[in-house]
C-alpha cells in the first residue's frame, strides 16, 4: 500500500468513528428525552391522583358528618284480606 492510500485509509477510519460516535451522543440525548418525558408523565399522574384522593375525602367528610342525618320513617302498606 502506498502512503496516500493509507493516509485515505485512516482518513476514512476516523470518519467513520466521528460518525458512529455522533450517531451515539443522539441516540443518548433522546433517550435522556424520553426519560424527562416519562418522568413528567409520572409526576403529571400522580399530581392527579393525588387531588382525585383529596377531593373524595373531603366529599366522604362532608358527607358524613354527624348531626346530618335524618331518620327515614317507612310506613307499612295496608294489610290485604284473603279472597273468599
Amino acid at each position: 500500500m502506498t502512503q496516500a492510500s493509507h493516509d485515505a485509509q485512516r482518513e476514512m477510519e476516523q470518519r467513520a468513528l466521528r460518525n458512529v460516535r455522533g450517531l451515539l451522543d443522539k441516540i443518548e440525548e433522546t433517550e435522556k428525552e424520553e426519560r424527562w418525558t416519562f418522568r413528567r408523565f409520572a409526576i403529571v399522574i400522580g399530581i392527579v391522583v393525588l387531588v382525585f384522593a383529596i377531593a373524595l375525602a373531603v366529599l366522604v367528610a362532608l358527607v358524613k358528618k354527624p348531626g346530618k342525618t335524618r331518620p327515614v320513617t317507612l310506613e307499612a302498606p295496608p294489610a290485604r284480606t284473603a279472597p273468599q
